[in-house]
């Protein structure tokens, strides 16, 4: 379950909480369709806050990965930022460049402007040479395929120093899975044969 499913089930679980409880209570007989309507506006209301804080996120992820990534010489292709449970001013952020994709957290609301929370920058390269061969031989597998339609942020791990007979390549969608560790939810491992050395 990710953040944004997170949120729903919570949601869904606390309005059935409350309404129980206006049930109970009487409050239901005695107010009516008025507060039905005042529920609606509160939703509306909530939702409503919620866009404009992950417009917030979106832009503050942008901002750092564009000041990350211009040193190096890379330019930004994308950034985008996804909500983290039970807050709404942490988030998860991805950007992509020519180069690599980069992983952080952002943290709203600092006083020093958009910066990423210290120590939750990841940067991993896009495959280059023997290893981006391997993983466009990967690729045509059915179950990358199917996960590499789903992602967002799709990143391949290869090992091609030690490819002796056959390597597995990883395909992970960035948003929810870190290449290059134990197998995640939103990740496939293919096996490759080696090309002949």
């Amino acid at each position: 379950m990710n953040a944004s499913d997170t949120i729903v089930a919570i949601s869904s679980a606390v309005g059935a909480a409350a309404r129980m409880i206006l049930r109970l209570s009487g409050a239901q007989k005695r107010f009516g369709s008025r507060l039905a309507m005042a529920a609606l506006l509160a939703l509306v209301g909530y939702w409503g806050a919620l866009s404009v804080v992950h417009r917030l996120a979106a832009a503050d992820a942008s901002s750092i990965a564009e000041r990350v990534v211009a040193p190096r010489g890379e330019h930004l292709i994308r950034a985008a930022a996804m909500p983290t449970a039970a807050s709404a001013l942490r988030w998860q952020a991805v950007a992509e460049t020519d180069q690599a994709m980069y992983r952080f957290v952002v943290q709203l609301g600092n006083p020093n402007g958009p910066q990423a929370a210290d120590g939750s920058m990841t940067r991993y390269a896009k495959p280059k040479g023997p290893a981006e061969a391997l993983a466009k031989m990967g690729e045509a597998d059915r179950r990358a395929r199917t996960l590499l339609d789903f992602a967002r942020f799709p990143i391949a791990h290869v090992d091609a120093e030690n490819c002796v007979g056959q390597t597995l390549v990883q395909f992970a969608d960035l948003r929810y899975t870190e290449p290059g560790r134990e197998r995640g939810n939103f990740s496939v491992n293919v096996p490759v044969d080696c090309p002949a050395r």
